[in-house]
């Protein structure tokens, strides 16, 4: 083969190199960079420049995404810690990725990027079901391959917090294969089963906001398939919503035990010292104060964790300080003030609220924007790299090749 022929095969090359980033969004994320780097090496070996950035240059989530990462780093220009300030800004990195993403997804492919997601996920989800049975039914097995954050996480790779919402999105677009692209009974039998163990991973894993963003996606589900029926759609979708969080409830002590915690923690917050859930309110406190003392820049994205150790200390001297606010709304306005919160907006409400074609993926392009806006309410998912990808890479798939319609 010579070398003109190689340039020719580049396309097609990258795109089964992205969709390796894809199966890599529930493992490690390690492998997703190493892929990354391949495919931009080889897109700059393809050529075609003039044309490549034309096309990124139209495309206005490249702006956003890029803008969203350019106003965290603006803000080491204030940042008195500017080693932890780059480390923090290094997680938003994939965000600049999301333009090399846009520029190798081919639309034709998207099938292969959702099957190798799904086909990751279900790899996690036997591993998970293992590390179950080891730790709840049959402790003399060999331990398996879990995350080492808790004791009774049962994740293999990363912890319930990242780990859930990755499912809630993998339950959807088997839900969405199973309603709107399956053909034959051995595909509908595969997806269905799919989205039983992606519902029972949730349950025994515990992430309460995955379970969330979970229920809000079997939602636009519902109301996608009974899209001429709003009304039938509603009673649908909230007794399957119930009858999950009832089955839950009653059919797992875990499960319980979780729910109940958390009803706890929120009602008796000041009495349950470090709990989980009067963590998150305390940072929703002292976070808000940080936000009044600079409202326009914010303190500069090295800089949160030292005011933060400041505001608790003299607020809630009895809690433990933390780095980042678990809530993405708080993270980007403490941080890098104003702008970073208008951009936040901008990357979460833009996709939601954009205009596109029918052409197969109009559908799933709501599915991210709806499951990370509330979820993004409990922890700042888009600064966590394996979340953060997903986001930005199913984005890049989903809008690759698209062309808005008029208005």
């Amino acid at each position: 083969m010579n070398f003109t022929n190689f340039r020719a095969r580049i396309p097609a090359i990258n795109s089964w190199l992205l969709a390796g980033v894809f199966f890599s969004i529930p493992l490690t994320v390690a492998p997703a960079y190493w892929f990354s780097a391949l495919i931009l090496i080889l897109w700059l070996i393809e050529g075609r420049y003039s044309a490549k950035l034309r096309a990124l240059g139209a495309e206005p989530l490249v702006w956003i995404f890029a803008a969203y990462y350019g106003v965290f780093l603006l803000s080491l220009l204030w940042t008195a810690d500017l080693e932890w300030g780059r480390r923090m800004s290094g997680r938003q990195g994939f965000f600049l990725l999301f333009a090399l993403y846009f520029s190798v997804a081919r639309r034709e492919h998207f099938g292969r990027y959702v099957s190798a997601f799904l086909l990751s996920i279900a790899m996690c989800e036997l591993l998970a079901f293992y590390n179950w049975a080891q730790l709840n039914v049959w402790p003399d097995l060999p331990e398996g391959i879990r995350v080492e954050k808790g004791a009774d996480d049962t994740a293999p790779f990363v912890d319930r917090m990242m780990y859930t919402p990755a499912l809630a999105l993998a339950g959807y677009l088997a839900g969405y294969r199973l309603l709107f692209d399956a053909r034959g009974i051995g595909q509908r039998v595969l997806y269905a089963g799919l989205i039983l163990a992606t519902t029972l991973n949730l349950l025994i894993a515990g992430g309460r906001a995955g379970l969330l963003g979970f229920l809000v996606l079997l939602a636009l589900l519902i109301f996608q398939r009974c899209a001429r029926r709003p009304l039938l759609a509603g009673v649908l979708a909230t007794l399957l919503a119930g009858g999950l969080v009832a089955g839950g409830y009653f059919g797992s002590d875990y499960f319980r035990a979780r729910v109940d915690a958390g009803i706890d923690e929120v009602v008796n917050y000041e009495q349950r010292v470090d709990s989980s859930m009067g963590l998150r309110i305390v940072y929703a406190l002292n976070s808000a104060r940080m936000i009044a003392e600079s409202p326009w820049l914010g303190v500069g994205i090295g800089d949160f964790e030292a005011e933060y150790a400041r505001i608790n200390a003299q607020h809630t001297p009895d809690w433990t300080p933390i780095y980042n606010p678990h809530n993405q709304y708080l993270y980007a306005q403490a941080n890098a003030g104003i702008a970073a919160s208008l951009l936040l907006l901008a990357v979460l409400f833009f996709p939601l609220l954009r205009r596109g074609p029918v052409d197969g993926r109009q559908r799933i392009r709501l599915a991210l924007p709806v499951l990370f806006i509330p979820i993004c309410l409990f922890e700042s998912y888009l600064m966590r790299s394996n979340l953060s990808l997903m986001y930005v890479l199913f984005l890049a798939a989903l809008w690759t090749g698209a062309r808005e319609r008029p208005a």
